[in-house]
């Protein structure tokens, strides 16, 4: 009986075989770790030669966690392109399936559901593309599928999150991202909420450019404002028109200023103020005028008050 068995001395010089219905339908969607992990796993199927690999080795090679390297083979266990049989912590044996001929026995991993969930996905790829107006990057592709598989955001909530950071000329995808682990902090996970979120966060910038338009500040407010201000609106709950009261009294000095502003609604948020009928006509104290004559000089420094008295009483001895 012959053996057979094909022996390469370099593994830079091996082909692993690749199907393209995972490149077509199951690459896009997956986070990008798991996608390395599957085809270095892939490679070691491809190949007999090499000696077993632990998920440890499997990290360091391609830069991840330990952890996410499991995470990766039971994400691809659950697509049902591979299994795994765990014996012990990292003693695994990963069984790879042939797609296609699961799909040929009637054994098809996707349904009808999910081909018409993929076509939805793609749909936002070409969508995001076609507002960027250029092709998505590998970096990009990645932290939207992130969005989907870590954050649980459907495609109707990720076109609202990319259209609404668009509409704030911010399109870097890194800001677009922290705008999404916002959300996802706050526990908006429906469309509804995010919209809902949205409007309120208008309707405060709305109120932060009064303030700042009304104290004469030409400019965006500064993290810290913001914060100050925040604490009026919700903390205080204080109305515009008693916030625009505290502004007001900032006229009457040099530099107005929030540290100002924040001490006068502090002290009226104290006393539970609500409306500017609240508040107690506190005046600036003004200057006394001085209830005595002023002395009149003329050009010369002469006292003309004194010589009309000396004048008045020398008419007065002469008549005697």
């Amino acid at each position: 009986m012959n053996n057979f068995e094909l022996y390469i001395n370099n593994d830079d010089l091996g082909v692993t075989v690749l199907e393209n219905i995972f490149i077509n339908h199951y690459m896009p969607t997956a986070p990008g770790d798991y996608v390395k992990v599957y085809l270095l796993g892939l490679k070691y199927c491809s190949n007999k030669n090499l000696s077993s690999i632990s998920n440890k080795i499997i990290g360091k090679t391609l830069g991840i966690l330990e952890s996410d390297v499991r995470k990766a083979w039971e994400y691809w266990e659950q697509q049902g392109i591979l299994t795994c049989e765990r014996n012990g912590d990292d003693n695994y044996h990963i069984k790879y399936l042939h797609i296609s001929s699961l799909m040929l026995e009637g054994n098809n991993v996707h349904t009808e559901e999910d081909h018409s969930n993929q076509k939805i996905i793609e749909e936002l790829y070409k969508t995001i593309e076609f507002m960027y107006g250029r092709p998505l990057s590998y970096k990009e592709l990645q932290i939207i599928a992130s969005w989907m598989n870590d954050l649980l955001f459907n495609p109707e909530m990720i076109t609202l999150l990319v259209e609404y950071c668009f509409n704030l000329n911010k399109k870097d995808i890194n800001y677009i991202n922290k705008v999404a682990l916002n959300w996802y902090d706050k526990k908006i996970n429906t469309y509804d909420e995010a919209m809902e979120n949205i409007n309120s966060f208008r309707e405060k910038r709305d109120i932060y450019y009064k303030i700042m338009n009304y104290l004469g500040f030409k400019r965006s407010p500064t993290k810290a404002e913001i914060g100050i201000m925040d604490k009026w609106i919700s903390t205080y709950n204080m109305s515009m028109d008693l916030i625009i009261e505290a502004c007001k009294k900032t006229l009457a000095i040099d530099r107005p200023n929030f540290k100002y502003i924040d001490t006068i609604l502090t002290e009226w948020h104290k006393k539970n103020y609500t409306k500017p009928e609240d508040i107690e006509k506190e005046e600036l104290p003004k200057k006394q005028k001085s209830e005595t004559k002023p002395t009149q000089y003329n050009q010369n420094g002469y006292d003309y008050d004194l010589l009309e008295k000396k004048l008045e009483e020398k008419m007065w001895r002469e008549n005697k």
